[in-house]
């Protein structure tokens, strides 16, 4: 008995061993480094996500936010097969979608490349692969709602950028366009825009209209940006010179010059609109009654050089924005010189019709101190010329003449510049000749002041306007 109670007790002793734990599972460090490759660049705040490749929705997943150099790091991963991807605003603003990438994780450190394609991939996603090998650039976009982030579908959006070639007539002005819609999620693309080139671009859905936005696009490179469109709050308002663009939004601000000192007297408005004011003595501004969405704010005063800037507006909140000149306009010191006075070819012709005595003319003298921005904005003074808009950039001006007939009641005058009568209408003035190119420009009201050598042009008068770099029927100008 005393045996079987000893076995008994050494049985029970050996029973209440601990037993070993079981070793831990092999873990590896995964260290890597994500890059943007269409803007050559680290990709910082990239949200790295990396889920068990067999079991992808409910599968252990490690999450990581990649730094201002573009790397991250993920500890204590246990060995295996993983896919890894990432989440970035990027994506969105090139249509790209997150791309998968596998990887096994190892005892150790694990080094892995994540990044955004290259633009010769992006270009040929959207645009074909033979785009992708020529040296034109692309656009991606957005329309979205100005007080919220949903996609605008169906928007018109333009794009235009000037242009000069020369051919066996001398240099010709053109604005090229190109048009695109919005899909389902807001998103446009333009191909085969020139490299270099700086566009202007709008969009626009009924009555809202964005303002022209500036965006530069470089050759072999794809540029983006993103329009606001306030479709509810904008409403089209009947004035004296034609239906104008009005809603609630409100912007207000001081007007400084470049060395930050406030500027009185500056005037801003913005375009595509009737709504203009003056900076008060403090150099404040305040415009009401605005569209909503992406605008465009110009400012112009003495002695500067005028101002655009885009803007957002909202009908719900006011904007501040503080409106600053650049530089200041060229101004030389005075100096007394004798002698003959010579003039190049283009202002020597200018000043030959001038003294004919028929006609309304601006010289270079007044193109100057009138600062326009647009050319229309010289005929706005022109007596006997009526200029309407519709308020769609680009859409150009509606000029008719005063008390001229036509066939058709409406009497558009004639456009010819440096000697060449152009093709298309004279509301296209903006867009084939800038102010600072003009050396001289007359206002021919009706058949009895047109210039017999272009009398057979048109009945309802002609605009007739000399640069100072292009060619005239005499000669090149200098």
């Amino acid at each position: 008995m005393l045996c079987l109670a000893a076995a008994l007790a050494g049985g029970s002793a050996l029973a209440q061993q601990p037993v070993p734990a079981p070793a831990p599972a092999p873990t590896g460090l995964i260290v890597g480094y994500i890059f943007d490759s269409t803007v050559t660049r680290p990709l910082a705040e990239a949200n790295i996500q990396v889920v068990t490749r067999t079991d992808l929705t409910h599968g252990k997943s490690f999450s990581v936010n990649s730094d201002s150099s573009g790397f991250f790091r993920i500890a204590d991963v246990p060995v295996g097969d993983y896919v890894i991807t990432y989440f970035h605003p990027r994506l969105d603003e090139l249509g790209l979608t997150p791309p998968l990438k596998s990887m096994t994780v190892s005892p150790g450190r694990n080094d892995i490349e994540l990044g955004v394609p290259t633009t010769q991939h992006v270009i040929a996603l959207h645009c074909g692969a033979r785009a992708a090998l020529d040296s034109s650039g692309l656009l991606i976009g957005t329309v979205v709602q100005s007080d919220d982030p949903n996609p605008v579908e169906g928007a018109s959006v333009t794009a235009q950028w000037f242009e000069l070639s020369f051919s066996a007539r001398g240099m010709v002005r053109s604005t090229p366009t190109v048009r695109a819609t919005t899909d389902g999620n807001g998103r446009f693309t333009m191909c085969g825009l020139p490299g270099d080139a700086t566009l202007n671009v709008w969009a626009g859905l009924g009555k809202a209209v964005t303002g022209s936005v500036n965006v530069e696009v470089k050759p072999h490179r794809v540029a983006t940006i993103q329009l606001t469109l306030d479709i509810a709050d904008t409403v089209l308002t009947a004035t004296a010179t034609g239906p104008v663009r009005r809603g609630t939004a409100r912007i207000n601000g001081v007007v400084r010059s470049p060395s930050g000192a406030v500027l009185p007297g500056a005037r801003v408005a913005l375009r595509g609109t009737d709504v203009e004011t003056v900076a008060d003595a403090n150099g404040s501004y305040a415009l009401n009654n605005l569209p909503g969405g992406t605008q465009t704010l110009e400012a112009r005063a003495i002695g500067f050089v005028p101002i655009s800037r885009s803007v957002t507006l909202s009908a719900k909140r006011a904007l501040r924005f503080d409106v600053r000149f650049d530089s200041a306009a060229r101004i030389l010191q005075t100096v007394e010189v004798k002698g003959e006075r010579v003039y190049d070819s283009a202002t020597q012709e200018f000043m030959n019709a001038k003294k004919r005595g028929f006609g309304y003319f601006v010289d270079r003298e007044t193109i100057e101190n009138r600062q326009p921005i647009q050319t229309t904005d010289l005929l706005r003074m022109a007596p006997g010329v009526m200029l309407t808009t519709s308020g769609m950039p680009g859409s150009g001006a509606n000029i008719q003449i005063r008390g001229a007939t036509s066939f058709t009641g409406s009497c558009v005058p004639t456009l010819v510049v440096d000697g060449m009568q152009m093709p298309g209408s004279a509301g296209d003035i903006d867009a084939i000749v800038r102010p600072e190119d003009i050396a001289g420009l007359a206002v021919y009201r009706g058949p009895s002041e047109v210039p017999v050598e272009y009398a057979s042009g048109s009945s309802c008068g002609v605009i007739q306007i000399w640069t100072r770099r292009g060619n005239t029927p005499h000669g090149k100008s200098r």
